[in-house]
């Protein structure tokens, strides 16, 4: 796959850099299609978004933390300084979104305490805060009183905590509906329908619309039998998660993203407010969050299992993540289980999301983000949006190109 520069593409209906209405089709209706519909909306594309679970997903399961501190890992610092960059694009995402859709869209900045259950577990969070310090990231240390000031639900047993207080948190669910409503007042469409690109004479001219979902719902998925339709457009777009491996492999186009489990749960506690921070922990070796939402809730999650494309709730994992919350936060032990779900987060090799354009003319990918899909979400639009109307992306995007795999795959 030899991806051609952003400005070499540039769509015929494109003058100076600026749409004039430019046809682009979205494969994909979660976090990431939607969010790139709405920006190219609002850079004055017509888009259409294709997707037969527009309303599920890895965004219906997802936590929506904005955390890109505590999740930052040693060897990712491309992808620490495409969250940094991306998290800070979020109250201005968040605003311009509630302004278009006239619906709220509450960004939570209370912040991240990270915390250990044991002396062991410490250890975890003396290197988080060495790799946050090395790169000059705002961290504190706090004793346990401090911590039970900030957050008295938790439990006294705790071996210490950090506070990144820079840190925030959405409801996905929120932000994907108030993308449709922002998305349908513009003037795009969401169609409940899934599609494959369509290719002739070695450029993307639009999509296939097909007969039937695939077996695990996501379009591209196998299974698709027939096609009802095509919608043509200048540019399209493959955001569709995992699936979106299957959509290029039939284009002859490596883009390698495997399905990622993760099971989570939504608590309901008696009393409102028990959390008002982003919790994130290692409770005798296992990671576990809390996630507190504006109504009361909290998200409970999640488990990372490499077993494919299986969305089966088990018992164990439900077990596991009940124990370790009830561990920090023992009142959650009388709290209502609202649900219990699984996403699959779409994982690349390298961790870094494949975003960019893929060899073929007019044909782009967004894809593969793994647990980071909300996080990421401003800074891929911007970068996809800059693919399709030819100008330079973002430069903290760089790290995400598809060529990256090709290069591999030629060495």
């Amino acid at each position: 796959m030899t991806a051609a520069r952003p400005t070499d593409r540039r769509p015929a209906l494109v003058e100076s850099g600026v749409s004039t209405r430019v046809r682009v089709a979205i494969i994909g209706g979660g976090i990431i299609g939607l969010a790139c519909a709405w920006q190219l909306l609002r850079s004055g594309c017509n888009v259409t978004v294709l997707d037969p679970d527009v309303a599920g997903g890895a965004t219906h399961a997802a936590a929506g933390m904005i955390t890109p501190s505590s999740e930052a890992t040693f060897g990712q610092e491309p992808l620490l300084a495409a969250s940094t960059a991306s998290a800070s694009r979020w109250p201005s995402f968040a605003a311009a979104l509630a302004a278009d859709s006239g619906l709220p869209v509450d960004l939570r900045r209370a912040g991240t305490l990270f915390l250990a259950a044991d002396h062991d577990d410490e250890q975890v969070l003396a290197r988080q805060a060495r790799l946050l310090e090395r790169h000059h990231r705002a961290v504190e240390r706090l004793p346990g009183r401090a911590t039970r000031r900030l957050e008295p639900a938790l439990s006294p047993r705790l071996a210490g905590s950090l506070l990144i207080a820079d840190e925030s948190s959405v409801d996905p669910r929120q932000v994907a509906r108030a993308l449709r409503v922002a998305i349908a007042r513009r003037g795009g469409e969401v169609l409940s329908a899934p599609a494959r690109p369509l290719v002739r004479d070695g450029r993307s001219i639009g999509v296939e619309r097909l007969e039937e979902r695939g077996a695990a719902g996501h379009a591209g998925s196998a299974g698709h039998i027939g096609q009802v339709g095509t919608t043509g457009a200048d540019v399209t777009v493959m955001a569709a998660g995992w699936a979106t491996t299957a959509l290029a492999a039939g284009l002859g186009i490596t883009v390698p993203i495997r399905p990622l489990k993760g099971q989570v749960l939504r608590l309901r506690p008696s009393a409102p407010d028990v959390l008002r921070h982003i919790v994130r922990a290692c409770v005798h070796g296992r990671f576990v969050y809390l996630v507190p939402r504006p109504g009361g809730e909290i998200v409970v999650g999640a488990t990372s299992e490499d077993v494919g494309p299986d969305s089966t709730v088990t018992a164990g994992a439900v077990h596991d993540l009940l124990h370790d919350a009830i561990e920090l936060v023992p009142e959650l032990s009388e709290a209502a289980l609202v649900e219990s779900i699984t996403g699959l987060r779409p994982a690349t090799p390298d961790n870094l999301p494949i975003v960019g354009a893929t060899g073929i003319d007019g044909l782009v990918v967004a894809a593969g983000h793994g647990r980071d899909g909300i996080l990421l979400a401003p800074l891929t639009a911007a970068a996809v949006v800059s693919h399709v109307l030819g100008s330079a992306p973002p430069e903290q995007a760089d790290a995400f190109t598809p060529e990256r795999f090709a290069v591999k795959e030629r060495a």
